[in-house]
């Protein structure tokens, strides 16, 4: 290319004088043309077919089929800002699923490259220029928690949920955006005390049970059919663990009716909404079915689902080859120590104390501590503590849901020879659990739990917190509200037990609807 200077000097029948200014025109004129393109070519979301299909294979886990989908459509349209929502959407989820902190650190990056990308497309006018960005940090932002980021999460929440208000402004009728920002109106509702602050940054005050009506009625919407896998795991995400609400799950659960056998996404959904409600049999049938295809992601936290779904069946046999095949296949850092803790519990129920110690000493050794399961089971391990084992095993039917087992297993203790308060708490406690649902009276059932607190809280066990909150939620059915907001104070008052933030979690959120209504 010449260079100015010689340009200058460029003398052909007397054009030199005009030659350079006219490139500097030409040139600009060049950047003004290339600045036009690329800013209409920058300016694309197109929801095409190419996108549908991929968005649909992303949610059946299979990132292969979504991918060369993708591939087309950058050859076609590049320029589609909706190919990085995808993208993200299989980072998410590859995150999630695998559980690999390397990976998660490999792809963090990704983040703000992805979101700068979508910002320089200078389109405004489109309601998927906000939404695609906050969408991005949104689902950053629940990664970011899962490896305990927190400084990371919250940023990434915050700027979620102001790129949603503001796109909620814009465009009142996107009901993607409506979603999204539903959705994490939810999440900010059971926010800790702690991090309360957190709300009054971004200024929330809607109604969560408007929030979850509006999800619960988007999902029936057949404009928004294409949406409808995300939509059912959002829900049931929400009814596991925020709400509780028993009727909305086993509706969430009859609404996937047997979808779980062609989508490895709503196995997992059937599966949990299934243990929630003490359907133990059900999980079985769900994950001993599930979708068996080369090209989808391998998730390997459904067997260690299926493990725990046998050991709650006292079937120690299948539950340890499940908890071994899960060791042994899967990469991630999470439930590593909590599956050594159950087969060292299996080992303990038949009577093998060596293989007891062996299995303890993996959960000390093996695996990470970012949960609450792998906690507990560490430090388990190293008191080398496993309950008495009627109470053991009256707990496990307990979780799977059969109920008059549980109470037949725990009938059999003479409470005399418990020598330990912790296990009389225990005891009381898990007494509680089963006659709450063997639809006991009221009375009998929180007198059960009020014995369990009167024992004192010696050791950081859950079984007295837990105590406090369920004897909450009977005055709460009771609609003796005061009494509810008493025991639920106390709960939030005791701290360094097991599960306290989750425990701590459904507390706050109890508290606020209690609060609401009273």
């Amino acid at each position: 290319m010449l260079s100015n200077k010689k340009i200058i000097n460029i003398n052909i029948k007397g054009i030199s004088f005009f030659w350079n200014p006219f490139l500097i025109i030409m040139k600009k004129l060049f950047l003004l043309i290339l600045f036009c393109s690329v800013k209409t070519t920058f300016a694309s979301f197109s929801m095409n077919k190419n996108i549908q299909e991929a968005y649909t294979h992303i949610l059946e886990l299979n990132f292969k089929e979504a991918n060369i989908l993708l591939d087309t459509e950058k050859e076609n349209n590049s320029a589609n800002g909706l190919i990085l929502l995808c993208e993200n959407y299989i980072d998410f989820l590859t995150i999630l699923i695998s559980d690999q902190e390397a990976y998660y650190k490999n792809l963090k990056p990704l983040k703000n490259k992805r979101i700068d990308i979508i910002a320089q497309k200078n389109n405004s006018n489109s309601p998927y220029y906000l939404y695609c960005q906050a969408e991005i940090y949104l689902q950053w932002a629940i990664v970011h928690l899962k490896f305990k980021d927190y400084q990371y999460a919250i940023h990434a929440f915050l700027k979620a949920y102001s790129l949603l208000e503001e796109n909620q402004k814009k465009y009142p009728q996107f009901i993607l955006n409506k979603k999204s920002l539903s959705f994490l109106d939810v999440l900010l509702s059971a926010v800790p005390s702690n991090y309360q602050w957190i709300l009054n940054v971004t200024g929330f005050s809607r109604d969560v049970q408007q929030s979850t009506n509006f999800l619960n009625m988007l999902l029936n919407d057949t404009s928004a059919s294409l949406y409808n896998v995300e939509l059912i795991c959002l829900t049931s995400f929400i009814q596991i663990n925020i709400l509780n609400d028993r009727i909305a799950m086993q509706q969430s659960l009859n609404y996937i009716g047997e979808r779980y056998r062609d989508n490895l996404l709503l196995n997992y959904t059937a599966a949990r909404l299934a243990h929630k409600l003490g359907l133990n049999d059900y999980v079985v049938e769900v994950l001993e079915n599930r979708p068996n295809n080369s090209s989808l992601v391998k998730f390997y936290y459904l067997d260690y689902l299926q493990a725990m779904s046998y050991l709650y069946s006292l079937d120690f046999k299948k539950a340890k080859q499940k908890f071994e095949y899960f060791l042994a296949n899967f990469k991630g850092v999470n439930y590593i120590k909590s599956a050594n803790h159950k087969l060292a519990w299996i080992a303990f129920l038949q009577d093998d104390m060596e293989m007891k110690k062996v299995y303890f000493l993996r959960v000390i050794n093996d695996g990470a501590t970012l949960i609450d399961q792998d906690k507990v089971s560490l430090k388990n391990a190293k008191r080398n503590h496993i309950s008495n084992i009627i109470l053991l095993r009256s707990r496990l039917l307990y979780d799977g849901g059969y109920y008059s087992l549980a109470f037949s297993e725990i009938n059999q203790i003479e409470l005399s020879l418990l020598k330990s308060t912790i296990n009389q708490i225990e005891y009381w406690y898990r007494l509680a659990q089963i006659s709450s649902h063997l639809k006991k009276s009221t009375d009998i059932v929180i007198s059960y739990y009020q014995k369990a607190c009167s024992l004192g809280n010696e050791s950081a066990t859950y079984y007295i917190p837990m105590s406090l909150l369920q004897i909450a939620l009977l005055y709460e059915k009771e609609e003796d509200y005061n009494n509810a907001m008493i025991y639920l104070k106390k709960c939030l008052e005791m701290s360094g037990f097991d599960y306290e933030k989750s425990i701590h979690m459904k507390a706050n959120t109890i508290l606020s609807r209690l609060i609401s209504q009273s």
